[in-house]
């Protein structure tokens, strides 16, 4: 407890809470004590001015007798007079002599039988005569013990509550801040399943927990992606690697000649460049997924690009008696990187040829509205059963049905690292028959995650059109085995 910060910043609020109570003590203490000290002056300053006025009355030769009525009047009170000639000597009064200085003085004088502190003032008289009134003290330093009681009794009950008040509050915040601590130590000891608690109350803890609950939703998720593609590499790599083993060694057992021996290294070389195509293609999805290729979104035309897919992919879908058809609007634009949406559509392309028999029909289009451009390439082919069409995403994933065609299962993982990177949506849904892949780019999201000091925003949009030329690289795509669907 009081190692937590909750602690000391609660126990440093309730110091400043006992701080404003002294200066306010002190403050009420000052202009307590000043207002009775200006009433016992005052006071003094009355009682002066009633003497003057009964002397005006009945005459100066009355004046002993008026100060003596005076101070049995005002016994109870404790009020001093005293009146003495011009040599000093006591004419009046219920103190002893004293001497004749002018002016307010405090003296302590004898006072039924006690010493007592009096507050006074000395007037000089017309016939030389000299008049001393004064106030006994006692009320004023009462009041001043009275006061000072006071506060220390609510200074006391202040510091208790503010010290309570601190333990209570450094109590709370911990246990709050506890739970973090709690499931992240489950974390750390492998229950990812583990979330912090949250209270409804929509206050910073309970933000606090959601945002590490997200954060922890996210990393459960990678891990098991992390799981599943490295079960998924196993079990895929283990068969093209089994056969090349066995061909090297039939080659080392029943190779003969040089000849034979060149054939076998040059079958062995196509499986190696297969499975480093593969080991390429999941390094570009993670660096995709991750956000670290570092690109900088392009305005760029998109029309020329699904026009130039459709050319680069028509001989090839011809050559299998298939039909590529476009309906693209002229001069629709798009925020992106020009090299991954140019993968992008050849893989969706690709995989549309590869899996679809002699006489399928295979059309892209494009259409545009105010919040989004929308790319769809569908086909009349077997299709993907509803159940299978989120799994043909996952890396490595393959349909019973195309388990015979060339490819490792990558290019529809691609398909949707790359959507990702540019804050789309892709669906894949049924087109009666065949299959109907629409990928939604959203106009307000930024695509992709641009490096320190790249334009972001309405910069992304400048005037300027990207001169990327997708043909060659669209042609180098559909060569590469690794990246293709399977």
């Amino acid at each position: 407890m009081l190692r937590s910060s909750s602690f000391r910043l609660a126990l440093g609020f309730a110091s400043l809470f006992v701080v404003s109570i002294l200066i306010a003590f002190s403050l009420t203490y000052w202009r307590a004590t000043e207002y009775a000290i200006q009433d016992e002056i005052d006071e003094i300053g009355v009682e002066f001015s009633a003497i003057k006025d009964e002397i005006n009355l009945v005459g100066e030769d009355r004046l002993a007798r008026i100060v003596e009525n005076h101070s049995h009047r005002r016994k109870d009170v404790r009020a001093i007079y005293l009146l003495q000639d011009a040599l000093g000597h006591k004419l009046a009064g219920n103190i002893d002599e004293s001497p004749p200085i002018i002016g307010p003085r405090m003296i302590r004088v004898l006072l039924d039988g006690k010493e007592r502190e009096v507050r006074s003032e000395t007037f000089r008289l017309a016939n030389d005569y000299y008049l001393l009134v004064g106030q006994d003290t006692s009320t004023l330093r009462a009041m001043e013990r009275v006061i000072l009681r006071a506060f220390a009794v609510g200074l006391g009950v202040t510091l208790i509550l503010a010290l309570a008040g601190a333990i209570l509050f450094g109590r709370i915040v911990l246990r709050r801040v506890e739970t973090v601590g709690t499931t992240a130590r489950s974390i750390a000891a492998g229950d990812l399943s583990h979330r912090v608690p949250l209270r409804g109350t929509d206050d910073e803890f309970d933000r606090l927990g959601k945002s590490v609950n997200a954060m922890l939703d996210r990393i459960e998720s990678l891990i098991d992606s992390l799981r599943r593609v490295t079960t998924d590499i196993a079990h895929d790599l283990r068969t093209p690697l089994s056969r090349l083993r066995q061909r090297l060694e039939r080659a080392q057992i029943h190779g003969r000649t040089a000849e034979e021996l060149r054939l076998a290294l040059a079958h062995s070389i196509v499986h190696v460049d297969s499975i480093l195509e593969t080991f390429t293609a999941l390094l570009r999805i993670a660096q995709v997924e991750s956000a670290s290729v570092t690109r900088v979104p392009q305005c760029l035309d998109l029309s020329s690009l699904l026009t130039a897919i459709v050319d680069d992919f028509s001989p090839a879908a011809a050559d299998k008696g298939q039909h590529l058809t476009a309906h693209v609007p002229e001069k629709l634009m798009l925020s992106g990187d020009p090299e991954l949406l140019t993968q992008l559509m050849a893989n969706l392309v690709d995989n549309a040829i590869r899996h679809c028999p002699r006489g399928t029909s295979i059309h892209i289009a494009a259409s545009s509205d105010p919040d989004a451009v929308t790319v769809t390439v569908s086909d009349n082919g077997p299709g993907i059963p509803p159940g299978e069409r989120d799994k043909v995403l996952r890396p490595f994933y393959r349909l019973e049905t195309s388990r015979a065609t060339e490819g490792s299962g990558l290019g529809l993982s691609m398909v949707a690292a790359i959507v990702k990177w540019h804050h789309a949506a892709i669906r894949l849904d049924d087109n009666g028959p065949g299959l109907r892949v629409a990928v939604s780019f959203s106009r307000r999201a930024p695509a992709g995650s641009p490096p320190a000091g790249s334009p972001t925003g309405p910069a992304l949009l400048a005037p300027e059109i990207s001169k990327f030329e997708p043909s060659d690289y669209a042609k180098s795509i559909s060569s590469r085995q690794g990246l293709q669907p399977a």
